[in-house]
Formats: structure tokens, C-alpha cells, sequence
């Protein structure tokens, strides 16, 4: 009976902390964290760079910032086998394309790009920290709209 109470307590005291811990936050600005996108380039503009987002919602502009420590990369034809360790330790070989550095002058506008970034909160505007343009997408011959009727 004794035990029980002690855990009991325990679990009071965690939770109550856990509360006040979430209201000194709340004036806080949040944490920068990283993401990934894929979108569309579209421009530069000063220190700026222009990228279109499409989804099911329709297109919506995002504006990224970069400086002297973003990375500019460009996927090439060649293919490089990577190891990495996956869930529970276990090595296995994947499959990427390779990669080379690029300028900022050689991104057109049009291309998509993968692009990493930092999000803090709605008030600040996300900080590029890699840019890599993808390879174009490979025609799809046979898709479901396009297939002939079999002749009988």
C-alpha cells in the first residue's frame, strides 16, 4: 500500500512540474528546428530565395533566407551506394544520387529543389541551410489514363 502512494506521488509531482515547465515557456519564441521541403524555385531577391510549395491545398509562395554557410548542391546522372544504420542497429545499403556543388547563379528559375531549412516560430522567416536540385522526374510511359484498349 505504502509503494503505491510513493508512486502516486511521484506521478503528481511529474505532472505538476511538466505544467509549470510549459508556462514558463509560453513567452518564449520556439526553438529553431529543421525540415525539409520539396518545392519549385522561383527567384532570388536580396538575401532571399523565392520558392513555390504545390499541394492539395493549391500553390503558396515560401520565402527561406540563405547566407555564405548554405550548401548549393545539384544532383547528377550517377547513382552512389550509401550504408546506414537503420532501426534496431542493423546496417543496409541504399541507393541515392550522387551529388556536386554548385553557385547560387546556376539555379533557374523553374527547377524543383529539396531544400533544408530552419523553422522557428511564424515570426521569423526560415533559414536555408542546403539547397539541392533534384534530378528531372523520368517520363512515365504506361500510366493508367494512357493504356490501349487490347485488341480481341
Amino acid at each position: 500500500m505504502r509503494v503505491r502512494f510513493v508512486w502516486l506521488v511521484a506521478g503528481l509531482l511529474a505532472t505538476i512540474g511538466t505544467w509549470v515547465l510549459a508556462a514558463d515557456r509560453e513567452g518564449e519564441p520556439a526553438k529553431p528546428r529543421a525540415r525539409s521541403i520539396i518545392a519549385e524555385f522561383r527567384k532570388v531577391d536580396g538575401t532571399k530565395l523565392v520558392l513555390v510549395i504545390r499541394g492539395d491545398s493549391g500553390e503558396r509562395e515560401l520565402i527561406c533566407e540563405y547566407d555564405s554557410s548554405t550548401k548549393f548542391l545539384a544532383e547528377t546522372d550517377k547513382n552512389i551506394t550509401v550504408k546506414i544504420r537503420g532501426e534496431g542497429g542493423v546496417e543496409r545499403e541504399v541507393t541515392k544520387p550522387d551529388t556536386k556543388a554548385i553557385a547560387l547563379k546556376d539555379l533557374v528559375s523553374g527547377q524543383r529543389v529539396a531544400v533544408t531549412m530552419l523553422v522557428g516560430d511564424e515570426k521569423t522567416t526560415p533559414k536555408c541551410l542546403e539547397v539541392r536540385v533534384l534530378r528531372p522526374r523520368p517520363n512515365r510511359e504506361g500510366k493508367e489514363g494512357d493504356r490501349k484498349p487490347d485488341p480481341k
